[in-house]
């Protein structure tokens, strides 16, 4: 099935996990595309395209911080996924072990 949006492509995974590494390999193909500008071998960020043999998803971006502010919107996504898979914790410091 082909999804056009990374709404669509993230939506379709039913489990956290799976979203997870659907949202990783999102960002992946984001940063090998700044990358490649990084280096002159691409002029512009106007659109970055992830194909994996099952989605086909084709963004527009204006500017590099675009495609660092979408990066950034993703990042989060994937840590609020891994939260409700692994669950929060919250680890409490005596004062005398900062030191």
């Amino acid at each position: 099935m082909a999804y056009n949006t990374i709404t669509a492509y993230v939506g379709s995974k039913t489990t956290a996990r799976e979203r997870i590494e659907a949202i990783e390999l999102l960002i992946d193909t984001m940063m090998l595309r700044l990358t490649e500008v990084s280096e002159g071998t691409a002029s512009t960020i106007d659109e970055y395209e992830l194909n994996d043999g099952q989605v086909k998803i084709r963004t527009k971006y204006r500017s590099i911080e675009d495609v660092e502010k979408g990066i950034k919107s993703l990042l989060t996504l994937k840590h609020y996924y891994i939260n409700n898979f692994n669950g929060r914790q919250t680890v409490l410091r005596d004062v005398r072990g900062l030191h």
